[in-house]
């Protein structure tokens, strides 16, 4: 694998006439997605394992899903209306309003750290799970057609050409490359904790609807840089969702101590 390999999708090479790797090649890249895949599966099972230990049950987990569906549901009419650049511009503020909306209806019991964070971590497993592990098997399933010949029954000549080049592409992929699509899906999933834990805050401070929409908005510009990169310039992902992380945790961090120091009304 390259490093530059996307969470959100795999970039299929322009068709041209190209020769097939061969089956030793094709079988180390099958290794090396599989490898990634049982990676990927590792994070999103890990994620509902250390909500229900935390949360001591699943729902709050659970409606974090919820909030991730929703949001894309409105982000694919997006795309499908405007296009790709303000469907990229527009994702981070549909996923932190959907998780507003969760938390001040559905999800009106979660409250408190092992919740929330419960909460991000089903927001988190389902982006996983859309963006880069039914990719990653999509690669698996592809490699295994390439090598036993059954993807290319009844394929036209120019779609078999097709087949051949994302059989190059990703054939040339390696181990490190699905290294970091694990390190990528992790912080991923952390940042999602994250910007949960600064949504509930707000929330839970309760106020008017123009009071709660404005206190979103600090998660929804946290979120923005890595929505934007995920489309459009992938290579960079990691690093800006590990800034990304690193901006939600001190934020967080002094919000808490404000709330803290605050001295109790008379």
């Amino acid at each position: 694998m390259e490093p530059s390999i996307s969470i959100d999708t795999y970039i299929t090479p322009p068709v041209t006439t190209v020769t097939l790797p061969s089956p030793e090649e094709l079988a180390a890249a099958s290794s090396v997605f599989t490898f990634a895949l049982v990676g990927i599966s590792a994070v999103v099972a890990g994620s509902a394992v250390a909500a229900a230990l935390w949360a001591r049950s699943l729902n709050a987990w659970a409606l974090g899903g919820v909030s991730f569906v929703l949001s894309q549901t409105a982000q694919v009419a997006t795309l499908f209306l405007l296009g790709p650049l303000v469907g990229a511009l527009v994702n981070a503020p549909l996923q932190e309003f959907s998780r507003t909306l969760i938390l001040t209806t559905a999800a009106r019991r979660v409250r408190g750290e092992p919740a929330g964070a419960a909460f991000g971590l089903g927001h988190g497993a389902i982006d996983i799970l859309t963006s880069a592990l039914l990719p990653t098997l999509s690669a698996v399933v592809i490699l295994g057609g390439i090598r036993d010949g059954g993807i290319f029954i009844g394929l036209a000549p120019e779609v078999t050409e097709r087949v051949n080049a994302v059989g190059v592409y990703l054939a040339s992929q390696g181990i490190i490359s699905a290294a970091l699509l694990i390190v990528q899906v992790s912080l991923m999933l952390a940042v999602h904790v994250m910007l949960t834990l600064l949504v509930l805050r707000v929330v839970a401070r309760g106020g008017e609807r123009r009071e709660i929409v404005r206190g979103v908005l600090l998660p929804t510009a946290i979120h923005l840089p890595v929505a934007v990169v995920r489309v459009l310039f992938p290579s960079v992902t990691t690093p800006v969702l590990l800034v990304a992380l690193v901006g939600a945790v001190i934020v967080y961090r002094r919000g808490t101590n404000a709330m803290t120091e605050t001295p109790p009304t008379q």
